[in-house]
């Protein structure tokens, strides 16, 4: 009966969490799809007139009502974080005074030379309640007629009528992540959160595994949305003439890439991690970690692999991300690299006026594009038009003038690294289709739309989840997810709660099973 107690008041507790969280996501679920399409109808609505300010700030506010739904559920949910957090360290209080009761009661049965009805009734209450937040076993002790009281997978609460505390110690690197420990006289033995079950199990699952989903997923849509627009931005010109600048926070910047690793407060490390390909961009913690002689990387699905910082400075790519070691660990440090937890709490409109939108793409109208390549202009130099062609087999490329003079011999595609035409460096991806022309000019035009056509094709194109998913399936996916688990969690509070109806009414029918009532020796 212990046993089912506490498998019913996990389920029942992940359910109660995940129903909490479904309603969240539910009252999210039109509002965040909702901001990202109407930021791009704004955008559709601007191609048309690209030079009208009212329409350009129509944009803006779109753009700021997307981000900001996506700040208020990281909230929302970081909140809920805390507050579990809080829980775990009132339920270990409660169980720590479980404990002191039982040796209390313990005491008496010694001072009584028995164990009275009364005695075990409360003795039964004290285990039941316990049995609620922890898995729990009871044994008779041979030499005095008490008991012990282990809880988890063998860690003594109480044994006879001395009891252990079991405390919350900040984890590492992560301090805010507590782990729990069972203090017995002045050893601390910490105990594995797998260990545990029950309502506390629950919290720590909560709070360590689905919270954290939940905001790498909302981070992975901040992050997918925000790159992605700037990075259009970066490659037109705005209605001054002027490149264009970022619209959202810029998640590449150094200091957002640094608080990507968390790290112990004495660690000497300094790490960056910035983000390169969105299509690889995955959620969860990596860990990275140093034994003196090298370094090893356990990826969230628990894949290790070794990894060896090169270059200058040291660097090494993994999932679309690229890290750099400025500083490196000391030997049998790890860190925790977190790529998007924070992101939706991170992203805002950083553009002041409607200006700025760089509605003209650095790519022509008289590009010829079947492909899924990009090209990117990595600086600006002397030559402001050309055009680069992809061979018939698409194996290698050229870059021409506009009047079809050769610029850059054929070379392989796709090219190993940036392009230089004259001073002017461009990057070219592969994905390219055989003939595709790339017509690149770098002299504004006033009324152009072309930045506009591309940030459009970003509310359809599938560039997340390694090219299967679009922006808003990401949420979707997420909040299917939610739901999913919300299901199986409820479908598994009603199983248990049958069990536990039926280990009750078995001891309703064989009461004098339930102690084994010895005479003290």
């Amino acid at each position: 009966m212990n046993l089912a107690t506490t498998t019913h008041n996990y389920a029942a507790d992940r359910d109660t969490q995940l129903a909490l969280l479904n309603d969240v996501m539910a009252n999210s679920a039109s509002k965040i799809p909702d901001n990202i399409n109407d930021f791009f109808g704004a955008v559709k609505a601007l191609a048309d007139t690209p030079n009208d300010m009212g329409s350009r700030k129509v944009v803006l506010e779109k753009a700021k009502l997307s981000a900001a739904a996506l700040n208020d559920i990281q909230r929302i949910v970081q909140q809920q974080s805390f507050d579990t957090t809080e829980q775990i360290h009132a339920m270990t209080q409660r169980i720590n005074q479980i404990g002191k009761e039982l040796v209390e009661v313990h005491h008496t049965m010694i001072r009584t030379q028995g164990h009275s009805n009364d005695l075990m009734d409360r003795h039964d209450k004290l285990i039941k309640e316990l049995s609620q937040y922890t898995k729990v076993t009871v044994t008779p002790r041979e030499n005095d007629g008490l008991y012990n009281v282990m809880i988890g997978n063998g860690h003594m609460l109480v044994s006879g009528t001395q009891s252990s505390t079991l405390t919350t110690l900040d984890g590492k690197p992560d301090s805010a992540r507590t782990q729990l420990a069972l203090v017995e006289g002045k050893s601390v033995k910490a105990i594995s959160k797998s260990d545990v079950g029950g309502k506390l199990g629950s919290l720590f699952e909560y709070r360590d595994q689905t919270i954290p989903m939940v905001q790498d997923e909302l981070g992975r849509i901040a992050v997918g949305f925000a790159q992605s627009l700037n990075g259009l931005q970066n490659q037109g010109f705005d209605l001054n003439g002027e490149v264009g600048r970022n619209m959202f926070t810029d998640f590449n910047n150094d200091a957002i890439a640094a608080n990507r690793v968390i790290k112990s407060g004495d660690s000497t490390a300094d790490i960056k991690v910035y983000i390169d390909d969105l299509r690889a961009l995955k959620g969860g913690d990596y860990t990275l970690f140093f034994d003196g002689s090298g370094y090893s990387l356990t990826k969230p699905d628990g894949n290790k692999l070794a990894v060896a910082p090169t270059g200058t400075p040291p660097t090494f790519e993994v999932d679309g991300l690229r890290v750099q070691v400025d500083a490196g660990l000391s030997p049998n440090e790890k860190v925790f690299i977190r790529p998007v937890r924070n992101a939706a709490n991170e992203i805002r409109v950083t553009m002041d006026h409607g200006e700025q939108i760089a509605t003209q793409s650095v790519i022509s109208s008289a590009s010829r594009l079947l492909g899924n390549a990009e090209l990117k202009i990595s600086a600006k130099g002397a030559q402001s038009e050309f055009q680069v062609v992809v061979s018939p087999d698409a194996t290698q490329f050229a870059v021409l003038d506009k009047n079809g003079s050769v610029l850059v011999a054929p070379q392989s595609y796709p090219p190993a690294g940036p392009v230089n035409v004259n001073g002017t460096v461009f990057e070219l991806s592969d994905g390219a289709e055989p003939e595709d022309v790339f017509a690149v000019s770098l002299n504004p035009v006033d009324g152009d739309n072309g930045n506009l056509m591309l940030m459009q094709r970003l509310q359809t194109q599938k560039f997340m989840n390694d090219g299967r998913s679009t922006i808003v399936d990401v949420f979707e996916g997420l909040n299917t997810e939610v739901g999913m688990q919300k299901n199986s969690f409820q479908r598994m509070r009603e199983v248990t709660g049958v069990e536990l109806q039926e280990q009750r009414a078995g001891l309703q029918k064989c009461p004098g099973l339930t102690w084994m009532k010895r005479p003290r020796t």
